[in-house]
């Protein structure tokens, strides 16, 4: 059948500025690099479409900002919504140091493998040990050889018997892998097919439905993965400079991100994707890969921002009002705190560029550049620039739009 609706996945169209046209100008080409490039193509996508991540940058944007907002020789880049890896990938190719931190420890793994540089005899092992890898799958299932699953009851239900049995097994012969770089490329090659052979219905709706999945076709499916990843680490390698940096990965949230870093760290660039007010859950999206993966996601439950299960309604009555804030007022108050946050990493005159798209709160939209515009006099910030496109919305039919955000912290005193 077709492939999943993902909410905001369009791009092109129309492109609206205001603000400093210094900035306008590489806001505009970056929102507009991203509509001319469908970059299916791994030699030219590189590591960036190996696996789902939902509302992932479009690895065009994140090329022309580098491009355009470079400030000389190793400049640094900080995106504290790493995610996947998309703006680690791109500062890799344009010889910029980069940091990237998140708050899901599946997207640390994730971003690690995809910025890994493998030479060809490397990648060659690798190939080696995933078709070893399926081999003893396929072993397994044809000779219905007995495992278990190592995942509690709720997360078993998402999954026919026979599939179940076949993933379990798959993950055990991954896990018995001895190379270490090998095993956690290979659980992320597994982590990118598990959604598929589940009965959730897509990334981006946890809700179920019914799949006919014949025995073997997991594996079949984590072989042809593995063999895209070493594809794409090839088309990687080539692709880098004489002098590039590989990445720092920190696990934090970016509203503590300063204290995590214990130093005197700043960025030349701070780009980065905050999550859409209301409009996913990750630790809902990934809770299928995370049960298996052993991850335990207490924080991103606890401490994920922008999260629709909290900011999706209003609902509550006189007691519960009280004790609480509004979608509104709680979506402006973790906002707020990651601009008051990411603001002391910041080196003077660096701009601050979020990729961001108008939340949606219940049913109020909330456009997200004038959001951003109000909180940031408050956060010590002021805005220099917005390019805003509009976007499709499948959940309400109702367009709303995605801004590149720029702003630079005001000088105290």
């Amino acid at each position: 059948g077709p492939p999943p609706r993902q909410a905001l996945a369009n791009v092109g169209g129309p492109v609206e500025t205001r603000g400093d046209p210094a900035f306008c100008v590489p806001l505009r080409a970056a929102l507009e690099a991203a509509g001319e490039a469908p970059d299916l193509d791994p030699r030219v996508n590189l590591t960036h479409g190996f696996h789902a991540y939902p509302a992932r940058m479009h690895p065009a944007i994140a090329r022309v900002l580098l491009r355009e907002l470079a400030p000389g020789v190793a400049p640094r880049v900080l995106d504290p919504f790493c995610g996947s890896g998309t703006v680690l990938v791109e500062a890799m190719l344009a010889g910029w140091r980069s940091l990237g931190s998140d708050l899901d420890p599946l997207a640390l793994r994730l971003a690690r493998v995809k910025t890994e540089i493998r030479a060809r005899p490397a990648r060659e092992r690798f190939l080696d040990r995933l078709e070893q890898v399926a081999e003893e799958s396929t072993r397994r299932v044809r000779e219905r050889v007995d495992v278990r699953a190592d995942l509690p009851a709720e997360e078993r239900r998402w999954y026919e018997v026979h599939t179940l049995k076949e993933l379990a097994g798959l993950l055990e012969v991954i896990r018995a892998v001895q190379d270490g770089r090998d095993r956690r490329a290979l659980e992320m090659v597994f982590s990118a097919i598990v959604v598929k052979f589940s009965k959730q219905h897509a990334d981006t709706a946890p809700r179920e439905t019914d799949k006919r999945i014949r025995k073997g076709l997991p594996t079949e499916f984590f072989m042809r993965k593995g063999i895209e990843l070493a594809d794409r680490w090839g088309a990687l390698a080539d692709a880098l400079p004489e002098h590039w940096h590989a990445p720092r990965l920190v696990l934090s949230d970016a509203r503590v991100l300063p204290h995590t870093l214990a130093g005197e760290f700043r960025c030349d660039l701070l780009l980065g994707s905050p999550p859409y007010g209301g409009t996913y859950d990750y630790v809902h999206h990934h809770a299928r890969r995370h049960a298996w993966l052993g991850i335990q996601p207490k924080a991103l439950r606890e401490r994920e921002i922008g999260a629709r299960r909290n900011l999706s309604s209003d609902r509550r009555s006189g007691q519960d009002r009280e004790a609480g804030p509004s979608p509104r007022a709680r979506w402006d108050r973790e906002l707020l705190a990651v601009l008051e946050s990411l603001r002391e990493l910041l080196r003077p005159d660096a701009p601050m560029v979020f990729l961001i798209g108008d939340a949606e709160l219940g049913r109020e939209r909330v456009e997200a550049d004038r959001q951003l515009e109000r909180l940031a006099e408050t956060a010590e910030l002021e805005l220099v620039a917005v390019a805003s496109q509009l976007r499709n919305d499948w959940r309400t039919g109702v367009p709303r739009r995605e801004h590149l955000v720029a702003m630079r912290a005001r000088h105290r005193g």
